[in-house]
């Protein structure tokens, strides 16, 4: 919470915006993004509850950005994150409906990270407080067979030499 705390103070200081975009630009957005992460870490219900509100501004930041500024790697992370939280406070709804974009995009534009993140949803979903609720059954089904389709070689063929 200490870095999350120092990240912020440290943005706020920035006189503006770097002259020389690259590696060392980091857009608010994705700092949001990330803060969500590791609030989901901490745990807590707190913690949970400042987790959704960061992934929701990173979505937010993210989709009215330049395309340059725009990650779609950032953008399905803070939207499973979006999903875990509304899991975490026992949101089936809210979960389902923070997944729809990541479950209705490609496949193979989901990278390995965002796979997993789908698979351990999944997992969760499958413990006994979901008591086998048909809604849960439903998302986790959904949830492994868009994680079978994106880690299929098919999703990611490889590049043909020019």
């Amino acid at each position: 919470m200490a870095a999350l705390a120092d990240a912020e103070r440290s943005r706020e200081a920035m006189p503006g915006h770097d002259e020389v975009p690259g590696i060392f630009a980091f857009p608010a957005a994705k700092q949001f993004a990330y803060a969500g992460t590791s609030h989901l870490a901490v745990g807590g219900r707190e913690h949970v509850r400042q987790a959704i509100a960061s992934a929701d501004t990173a979505v937010r930041l993210y989709r009215s950005a330049e395309d340059d500024d725009q990650s779609v790697g950032d953008l399905f992370a803070a939207h499973v994150d979006l999903a875990r939280g509304h899991l975490l406070l026992g949101d089936l709804d809210g979960t389902e409906a923070m997944l729809g974009f990541v479950l209705d995009s490609p496949p193979e534009r989901m990278s390995a990270s965002i796979v997993r993140r789908l698979t351990a949803l999944g997992r969760e979903l499958g413990r006994p407080q979901y008591g086998g609720a048909a809604q849960a059954a439903h998302l986790r089904e959904r949830l492994q067979h868009t994680a079978v389709l994106a880690a299929s070689p098919a999703a990611h063929p490889p590049e043909l030499p020019t």
